[in-house]
């Protein structure tokens, strides 16, 4: 072996060595399908969610809040603590208890402002439960296509560390047509969504830096349903999924019980995010390795 071929072998093991050793950013991505039934979800034809649960942690026995309206289970979900800390009782949002369990962005935020947050959703009030500067973009739109354009276009432009979409059209075709898997237009919904998810999925891994960034993506929903509502403390309205997609996942069917309150104490588990006791929060992160 001459010389140059020395170097050149030299140089390729340092490159390979610092490329082991550099550890990639982990950022989270968070989408929320309002009103999706487990079963229906298994039920439907979506191959893109299908993807990320066969592929990651999961469960189809994940339960929402007892009182499984959206703006209670949502809060529940980006809060880390059941309605009777979060203080959000109905989807008026009367009196949100933000300051003492504030939306999770209010922690990464707190963790390093530096950190850019955003929150896409077809739902407005979603955002009620914000602070000011939780959010570098809170925006929301009348339609999931809409959303899911908007969200493309951020996840192939800007940076972003911490993402929540919200997806709302399977809960507008289960008041509309009934919350049951063999529902055909209920279905069509989660099908019609799954390609959206795709869409979002396939932005996210079209990233410029993303061969860097460490994605943790969270799939799940608010609650399920039955004939045209749902409200109540029974299993076809509080039984959620809960799917957890990335390289730091512990892949396979999670075996404890997943609650909606450990969607926002996992992402921020990934985030680097120290969990303090002080916080009183109610969930716990759920199917990473670590």
């Amino acid at each position: 072996m001459n010389t140059f071929i020395k170097i050149i072998f030299s140089i390729l093991i340092l490159i390979s060595i610092y490329s082991c050793n550099t550890k990639k950013e982990n950022k989270v991505l968070i989408i929320g399908v309002d009103g999706s039934r487990p079963d229906a979800i298994l039920k439907a034809n979506t191959p893109n969610i299908d993807s990320l649960w066969k592929n990651g942690a999961y469960s189809f026995k994940a339960k929402t809040d007892e009182i499984s309206f959206s703006g209670i289970c949502w809060t529940g979900m980006l809060t880390g603590v059941w309605h009777n800390k979060h203080n959000v009782i109905s989807n008026k949002y009367e009196n949100p208890n933000t300051i003492e369990f504030p939306h999770f962005f209010n922690r990464v935020k707190e963790f390093d402002s530096k950190l850019k947050t955003h929150s896409i959703t077809h739902w407005s009030p979603l955002h009620k439960i914000l602070q000011n500067g939780d959010a570098d973009v809170a925006i929301d739109f009348k339609s999931d296509e809409e959303v899911t354009i908007e969200t493309e276009k951020a996840l192939l432009a800007k940076e972003i560390d911490a993402i929540f979409v919200h997806l709302d059209d399977v809960d507008h075709a289960g008041h509309s047509f009934g919350f049951h898997p063999e529902n055909e237009k209920y279905i069509s919904a989660i099908e019609i969504t799954d390609k959206n998810v795709g869409r979002i999925i396939s932005s996210l891994k079209k990233r410029t830096n993303y061969k860097n960034e460490n994605w943790l993506i969270l799939l799940s929903t608010d609650h399920g349903g039955s004939k045209t509502n749902h409200g109540k403390n029974i299993p076809d309205h509080t039984t959620i999924f809960y799917i957890a997609s990335g390289n730091d996942v512990k892949k396979g069917e999670i075996e404890s019980q997943v609650n909606v309150v450990d969607i926002a104490v996992t992402a921020m588990q990934h985030l680097g995010i120290n969990i303090k006791d002080e916080w009183n929060l109610d969930g716990k992160p759920v199917g990473l390795k670590k």
